[in-house]
Order: structure tokens, then sequence, then C-alpha cells
């Protein structure tokens, strides 16, 4: 009858989404801030505003053509003009790093330094950072391979724009203590980098149908553990980084064996936290067993008393797999439960009925008002009109599992079998 995709990542690939058009908003809001302040106001008071003086007028740019990708790449598809803008905008972000690019390492004169504020003063530099132009090249490659359906190959020009301007924020951050830790390939305004780091995992965010985004973003023990190592194996390295500078300024210490002691105090606090974050799991682990033994107690005293009751009554996965048949579904189906575990909800719904069947399911799903409808099933005596109440069963965790459906055989009208809907009432919980 139906074959329904299990929906236990929906909610990861929801999320992940969120983080992506929130991240679009975002590089949306700050470019129009910055391009409204660099053409609005005078220099004189650009010099004392820290955000829109580190903000070149041509990443405000690209920040909003970023943007807008993210905000509409989830109607891409949907109509023709949204495909197009969405191809517009994405091209227009390569084409901007591209053209900056190639003014700054051909010392071209194309003039699209001056291509919004034409008269550039002692507070814009003449021309987008290097690193900047790069990243904005970079990120509209992956916005065309999204498009594309190339998921490997953007997300991993996402992770080099991610690679590149987390490097810049760390290596600026260093230059405060030792000015010669930060090269000049890496010079980037802090604000501009922030942003394209926030941009950048949402362009990553934006690729939920791979392993790296469903896992960040699940429920299960895999992501947790994801998201409790990765802040720390980020955070420890930054932190040591900064303690081993701090150390050879004040002489406690050479380069040489500043060098051993950050590895060593890496593998230490490493070892300490993974040790730490695989206690914690283990206490989850724990807690979910005593839950799933409890649902699988409950539902097994509910089984064994639906067994038998007078009504028929049946029970399928998301996949339309029969996982329960009780004594009077074997009577009116005429088939045994055990033969009946190996076939699939088909058996039991005839073809003109199908189409009924999976709109039900749906509607049932999304949390449709729960009534008896009218199906025709293949019974023993033939094919009969039937009432079917279908009510959707849920883990322990409240994701679908599966349906449950009660069947009264309608022998005089319609009216018959009213009572089917007081005898289940709620969804049923499924391990």
């Amino acid at each position: 009858m139906v074959k329904i995709r299990g929906t236990a990542g929906q909610g990861a690939q929801t999320r992940a989404l969120d983080i992506s058009r929130v991240s679009g908003l975002l590089g949306i809001v700050a470019g129009l801030a910055a391009l409204c302040g660099w053409s609005v106001l005078p220099a004189y008071v650009i010099r004392h505003l820290w955000f829109i003086s580190q903000v070149h007028p041509n990443a405000a740019l690209g920040f909003i053509l970023v943007g807008f990708s993210l905000r509409l790449a989830r109607f891409d598809g949907v109509t023709p003009w949204v495909h197009n803008a969405c191809k517009l905008f994405r091209i227009s972000v390569g084409l901007l790093g591209l053209l900056s690019l190639a003014n700054i390492w051909f010392h071209l004169n194309l003039g699209i330094d001056k291509f919004i504020v034409r008269d550039p003063t002692a507070v814009m530099p003449g021309s987008m950072p290097a690193s900047a132009a790069l990243c904005f090249y970079l990120l509209g490659c992956a916005l065309v391979l999204l498009s594309a359906g190339r998921s490997l190959v953007c997300l991993n020009v996402s992770l080099l724009v991610t690679i590149v301007t987390t490097a810049t924020l760390v290596a600026g951050s260093y230059s405060l203590l030792d000015p010669r830790a930060i090269p000049p390939y890496l010079t980037m305004p802090a604000i501009t980098a922030l942003i394209l780091l926030i941009l950048s995992l949402g362009v990553v965010s934006s690729n939920t149908h791979h392993t790296l985004m469903t896992v960040m973003t699940s429920d299960s023990v895999g992501g947790t553990m994801a998201r409790r190592l990765l802040p720390a194996s980020i955070l420890i390295q930054i932190a040591l980084g900064f303690l081993r500078l701090k150390g050879q300024e004040a002489g406690w210490f050479d380069p040489a064996m500043g060098l051993v002691l950050h590895v060593v105090a890496t593998m230490l606090l490493l070892a300490l936290f993974i040790w730490w974050n695989a206690t914690a799991l283990d206490r989850i682990a724990d807690e979910n067993g005593r839950i799933e033994h409890a649902v699988q107690d409950t539902q097994s005293a509910l089984l064994e008393i639906l067994g038998h009751v007078n009504n028929a009554a049946f029970a399928h996965d998301l996949k339309g797999n029969l996982t329960f048949f009780n004594a009077a579904a074997e009577r009116l189906f005429g088939v045994t439960a055990a033969d009946a575990l190996r076939k699939n909800i088909d058996y039991v719904i005839t073809p003109q009925s199908a189409e009924t069947a999976r709109s039900i399911l749906s509607r049932r799903l999304i949390g449709g008002v729960r009534r008896p409808e009218c199906l025709v099933l293949c019974t023993s005596a033939g094919e009969q009109e039937c009432e079917v109440l279908t009510v959707m069963m849920c883990d322990h965790k409240g994701n679908p599992a599966g349906f449950f459906s009660l069947v009264s055989p309608l022998f005089a009208g319609p009216a018959l079998a009213a009572g089917a809907c007081d005898m289940v009432a709620d969804p049923v919980s499924a391990a």
C-alpha cells in the first residue's frame, strides 16, 4: 500500500537549515548596515564607527549576495524566478571575488574597488583584502556546486573558507601579543573574517544531505558527542597557543621547549576531555536504556490486551511491513499472524483503496484529526468495505515509528462502527 521513508533525521535537517537561514539573515543585515554607512555617512563619522570602517563596501555587497543565496535556498526549484534569482546571486558572489582577486594579484585597474563608493577616502583602503576576495570566490563556487547537486565538493570548498577565516581570526588575536604571528596573506579585518566564517558555516549547513551536518545536528549519542568534542578541540588549541606565546614573551621557555609543552598539554587535555565526555555519554545511554525497556514493557502489555479484543487490529512500520496481527485479524483476513508478519500492508488493502490509505497516513504524520475512514480490505470473504481507525505510533523520543489500525467491518451501513473511535484515542508509544 504505502512505503514511507523514516523521519528520524528530519529534525536534524530542520535544525541545519535553521542555522543556514539565520546565518544568511545575519549576512544581509551586516551588509546592508555597512553599505548604508558608506553611502550616507561622511568620512569623519565613518572613522569613529568601527564596524563600518572595518567592512569594505565590496565585502558588504558580498555579504548581501551570500545572505540572499542562503535565504532563498529552501525555495530553489519551487518557481522559475526563485531558481533564476538564486543562480544570479551565487554567480555574482563568485564574480565579485574573482574580479577582486584579478585586480589585486595582476594589478589591473578594473574599477571594481570604486563600484559602490566612487571616491575612496583614507578611511577605506583602496581594495578588498586578498584573503577576503578569495573567500568570496570560494563561497560563490560552493553555492554553485550546491545548486548542481555536488554536495561533497561543495562541503570541502565551504570548509576551506571556514579554515581560512578561522586561521585569520586566530592569527589576528595572537598578533596582539606578537605582531610577527600574523602573515601578510592572512591580513583581514576581524569583523569581515567573523561574518565570512558565519556565512561559510551557513553554506555547510545548507548541505543537509551530507553525513557531516546530519551527525552534528542529530539527537543521537554520536551527535551529542560531536557537539561536545568539536568546541573543545578548537578552544583548547587556541588557549594553549595563547599561553605558549605569553610564556615565550615572558622568557619562561624558548620556542623549542614551548612546542614540546604545547604538544604534551594538548594530548593531556584532550584525553581528559574525551574521558569526561565518555563518562557522561555512558550515563545518557543507561538512562535511555531504562526508558526503552519501560516503553517495551508498556508496548508488550498493550499488545497483549489488543490481541484478545473482538475487533481486528494490526500494526505496521513506516515502510509498510506488518509488525502486529491479532487473533480477530487472523479470522477477518483468513491468514495466520506468523504468515501476515512476513507481508506488507498491501496484502490487506485493495488497490482501489491504496490512495485513500496513503492520504490517511500522511494526515496522521502531520497530526491530522483521528477518525475512522472507510477502506476496502481483502478479507477472507472477499473484498469488503470496513471502517478503519488509524493512529500513529511513536518511539520514546516522540519520533514516528509506525501506525496502528483497528478494523470494524461495515455490515449495517456507515454508522455501525462509531464506537471504534472510543477504543483508541491517543498515539501508541512503541520502542
